[in-house]
């Protein structure tokens, strides 16, 4: 899991660097040379896609995403070890939706040969990426649920929310 976590991470990453590319090549060729590259706007959009997606897991495995702890700063550990449960149980129910449907969605797109606007790639290919960087991040969500349940019915000391993976 934590492989599969940092190659999506390290994929979303290179999207990133590979959209700023494209687009001051698009910049440079449009305002210098007065030919606008039509490619990239679609191409950037597809690599949002996986940029998006394919870092999720490795955002959530590190502890990178955003918390509100407007309740879970003023409550006992014990209480927010089982609201961790809770969330994360919710998290991976909700993903688990959103993965079907995605899912669906990409095999309708491959099934019926839809592709872009433009340059006419197909679309599937960054739909796909849509449910497997979900599915990454249900994954990582589960390891989590699995070991927060384990620290929720140990012993009373130790009863609190489990660190992100690279804490320990």
């Amino acid at each position: 899991m934590r492989r599969a976590a940092d190659v999506a991470g390290l994929l979303a990453g290179l999207a990133t660097l590979a959209i700023v590319l494209l687009v001051s090549y698009d910049v440079l060729m449009r305002y210098f040379f007065e030919s606008p590259q039509l490619f990239v706007d679609e191409v950037a959009s597809f690599l949002q896609v996986l940029l998006i997606f394919g870092g999720a897991a490795y955002t959530f495995r590190v502890g990178g995403h955003v918390r509100v702890d407007l309740i879970t700063n003023h409550a006992r550990p014990a209480a927010r070890a089982w609201m961790r449960v809770v969330t994360l149980l919710l998290g991976v129910v909700f993903l688990a939706i959103v993965i079907w449907v995605t899912t669906q969605s990409a095999a309708a797109a491959f099934r019926y040969g839809r592709v872009s606007a433009v340059m006419l790639y197909p679309l599937w290919l960054p739909m796909a990426c849509i449910p497997a960087g979900l599915a990454l991040l249900g994954l990582a969500m589960a390891i989590a649920l699995v070991r927060q349940v384990g620290r929720a019915l140990g012993p009373a000391a130790r009863r609190d929310e489990v660190p992100p993976d690279d804490a320990g």
